[in-house]
């Protein structure tokens, strides 16, 4: 379904909907790894409440961004997800990795779930989760990622999880596994392991 995988692996722009410097928030934690990881492309804040977030730009709506960007983060609570892949969609952006929670693995959350799968079908827009860790590329030193995160020497291992602590752990390990890829899907909602797989 999902052969365009390309922006959403090696963005040259991000825009991160719920950015706050919330500390311990995963829309702060978003844009702290994007620095951490010296990420060289655009970054954009989302938030209707704020004119800058970090020192970066911030503007009310995905629909209100000046570029279609690769990478979309989504950090906002469950019921307003949907919307905001619709706007990722219809504004031409590359693809979403959804940070957020309570989505079908909670029983309230599966028509939010059902929701989110048709607005990405609608675009065709690729989307990493819902209640996943994200994506880290390091050989392009892009973290669409919710946990904290060092930077760490790429090299040629890519390892696909569902669990976000498995990718956490990992990530953090001291094995020196030099990792290229690290995605943790969560619900797979869009994208599963296969086409991760392929992709890679």
């Amino acid at each position: 379904m999902h052969s365009g995988l390309e922006r959403l692996f090696r963005p040259a722009s991000v825009a991160v909907v719920g950015a706050t410097e919330r500390a311990g928030s995963y829309g702060h934690q978003a844009l702290v790894n994007l620095a951490a990881l010296g990420y060289p492309g655009e970054v954009w804040g989302v938030n209707p409440r704020r004119g800058s977030v970090l020192g970066h730009p911030c503007v009310p709506t995905v629909a209100d961004l000046p570029v279609a960007v690769d990478a979309v983060v989504v950090a906002i609570p469950a019921a307003g997800v949907a919307s905001v892949v619709d706007q990722a969609g219809a504004r031409g952006c590359g693809g979403a990795v959804v940070l957020s929670a309570g989505f079908g693995e909670v029983e309230l959350g599966e028509a939010l779930q059902r929701d989110l799968v048709a607005a990405s079908e609608r675009h065709g827009l690729p989307v990493c989760g819902p209640n996943g860790n994200g994506i880290v590329a390091m050989h392009a030193r892009a973290a669409l990622w919710g946990d904290a995160l060092a930077p760490r020497e790429p090299g040629p291992v890519a390892l696909v999880s569902q669990s976000g602590n498995v990718a956490v752990n990992a990530l953090n390990s001291r094995r020196g596994l030099r990792f290229h890829t690290v995605i943790a899907g969560g619900n797979q909602a869009v994208l599963g392991a296969a086409d991760y797989l392929e992709f890679l």
